[in-house]
């Protein structure tokens, strides 16, 4: 049966609602113990022989003392996170692959990376390299476009082109299952519930050495209590440790099954994923990541990231049990490992049928573009290019020689040809291959080209212009910005959501042309269900793109309401266009929904 994703992304909300639930009673039993602990402490220093009780006054300072340290630890965490997924794959040590590299292994890997994400229907991510020998990766972020891809050393030594393409289109399911979110804000819940005990250790360190300078009766009670109550704390964070591993554990293993199988949709072929885990099985190193970090990042991964002494907290299945749901016939032999050297310089194509389709997608490219997609300047270029319209064309240049460069016009005089004549799907993928090259801009140079590209547009009201644009803008400035941690109000219903879905579907419905407009409009809003509007309002794009952030933001039930009136209103004229496709995937990757190209996704 095919992944429906907006129901795998509803899922995962639910799932990480749960966590709060557990994280809730996690609290409750710190604060519990926290007091009956203090209660001893004191017992001990005061020679308290009889029942001791703590008045309400003092339970109530501790609560909110714990309640203060465990949300300030979570918080802590959060704001380190903020930056999405580039920050995690930089905190396990992971280097940027470049766009432009030339490294024969690498430009397979991100060869691989693009190939998927056009099948999947998203913006191609930036790509991390761990130095790790490890078979194992990973895909981290708060969004679809703040999305990485973490890959170790050894993945990119050990495994062929088929199987590092079963790896990468695990993790591409992690991001459009919704999973990525699920994770950071499960790092950030357990390093609350664990920093109980990281305080126990603290006191007990310092214990040591004050209690030197104490008289020796004081001392010895002071520092007893005082070590008696460090000793408490630290059991604490061990049993913290343990619930919260336990978890972990159990939100992780499930979404690892539903990644490989979905996975397999993707590529079209279960032996690559199946070949990869093949490959760990038989590897002296397998999966395992050294970092310092990887401890608190262990569910991120493909594979089980740290050595475990019993299966209770591994956060990846057993790799046996996946392998048989993905080869039946496996005979229960592991694949023997190949040299660094063989490995790369294999296979530049794929033994698939399905994924050599996906090669072809980026073959028919002209190679001039698909180059130029992985060099700053001419990614520039490119997106410029496509902004141009011939009635405005001379204004357009001479915006481009004045507020980008003399050089960005040289390029974009090269390529705005070559951009042109290309069909509009494939302009969307050219844009697609850009992100990761633009996403190399610092905040200011990104700030100067975005507002040259608003220029560009500002006399150019159609919906092509406006997707291309925000797309863009939504997309890079990702990067830049923090990210709204917190549980965000997101829509929950059409009717929440009706005046931003009035200004989409009137400039949705303008695409059908000016005698299909309204037709197309009142199927649009027909397959809403939500109270009629007597005609179809002029489309406003200033408005649109203020509606933009509550509608990337509504629930993925909502979203999955709104596509089918999407794709109703794109075909209410009976004839559905390669142009009006390939408009309606560029609006799906900006409204960050889960619509992978892949013809088994419905």
């Amino acid at each position: 049966m095919a992944t429906n994703f907006f129901q795998q992304q509803d899922l995962a909300r639910r799932n990480t609602r749960l966590l709060v639930v557990i994280f809730g009673m996690a609290v409750l039993s710190l604060i519990v113990l926290t007091n009956l602990l203090v209660m001893i402490s004191i017992g001990f220093v005061q020679d308290v022989q009889s029942s001791f009780m703590l008045p309400w006054e003092v339970i109530s300072s501790i609560s909110l003392v714990v309640i203060a340290v465990v949300g300030l630890a979570i918080m802590a965490k959060w704001q380190r996170l903020k930056q999405g997924g580039r920050t995690i794959a930089e905190a396990l040590g992971g280097i940027r692959v470049t766009p432009d590299t030339a490294d024969s292994a690498e430009r397979r890997l991100l060869n691989v990376v693009e190939e998927m994400a056009l099948a999947a229907n998203l913006p191609v991510p930036p790509v991390y390299l761990l130095p790790e020998s490890g078979i194992n990766a990973f895909a981290a972020g708060y969004s679809q476009s703040d999305a990485v891809i973490g890959i170790t050393q050894g993945s990119l030594q050990q495994l062929s082109r088929d199987e590092l393409q079963g790896v990468i289109a695990h993790e591409f399911s992690h991001i459009l299952n919704g999973d990525m979110r699920m994770n950071i804000r499960l790092i950030a819940i357990l390093n609350g519930i664990l920093f109980i005990g990281h305080i126990g250790y603290y006191l007990l360190r310092s214990g040591r050495g004050s209690s030197a300078l104490m008289s020796s009766r004081t001392r010895n009670k002071n520092a007893g209590g005082l070590l008696l109550f460090g000793i408490g704390l630290v059991v604490i964070g061990y049993l913290g440790s343990f619930f919260g591993n336990l978890i972990k554990a159990a939100v992780s293993r499930q979404r690892e099954y539903l990644a490989d199988a979905s996975a397999v949709q993707f590529s079209r072929n279960p032996l690559g994923i199946s070949g990869a885990l093949k490959r760990i099985g038989g590897y002296q190193a397998g999966s395992k990541i050294n970092h310092p970090n990887a401890d608190e990042m262990s569910h991120l991964f493909f594979g089980e990231a740290l050595s475990r002494w019993t299966s209770i907290f591994a956060t990846h299945p057993p790799l046996a049990k996946r392998i048989q749901r993905l080869d039946p016939t496996w005979n229960g032999r592991f694949a023997a490992t190949t040299s660094p050297k063989k490995t790369s310089a294999e296979q530049t194509t794929s033994d698939s049928p399905a994924l050599s389709a996906r090669q072809s997608m980026l073959a028919a490219l002209p190679l001039l573009l698909s180059q130029s997609s992985h060099q700053l300047l001419p990614a520039k270029a490119i997106v410029c290019a496509m902004l141009l319209t011939p009635e405005q064309l001379a204004t357009q240049l001479a915006m481009i020689k004045n507020q980008g460069s003399p050089t960005l016009l040289q390029q974009v005089d090269q390529l705005a040809d070559e951009v042109s004549r290309l069909p509009l799907a494939q302009q969307v993928q050219l844009l697609q291959l850009t992100i990761p090259t633009l996403k190399q801009l610092s905040a200011s140079e990104f700030q100067q080209f975005s507002a040259l590209l608003q220029q560009l547009t500002a006399n150019n009201p159609s919906l092509q212009a406006w997707l291309c644009l925000n797309f863009i803008q939504h997309t890079v400035a990702s990067q830049f910005s923090a990210k709204d941690v917190h549980h965000r109000a997101h829509s929950h219903s059409l009717a929440q959501l009706q005046p931003q879905l009035t200004l989409l579907f009137s400039a949705l419905a303008d695409c059908a042309g000016p005698e299909q407009a309204e037709p197309a409009w009142q199927a649009a809003w027909q397959q809403l269900t939500l109270p009629k509007v007597p005609a179809k309002p002029v489309t406003d794009y200033q408005a649109l793109t203020a509606a933009l952030p509550m509608l990337i933001d509504a629930a993925p039930k909502v979203k999955q309401q709104l596509w089918q009136a999407v794709l109703v209103t794109i075909a209410a004229d009976k004839h559905f266009s390669d142009a009006e496709q390939a408009m309606t995937n560029l609006l799906a990757m900006l409204l960050e929904m889960p619509v992978p190209l892949t013809a088994d996704f419905s």
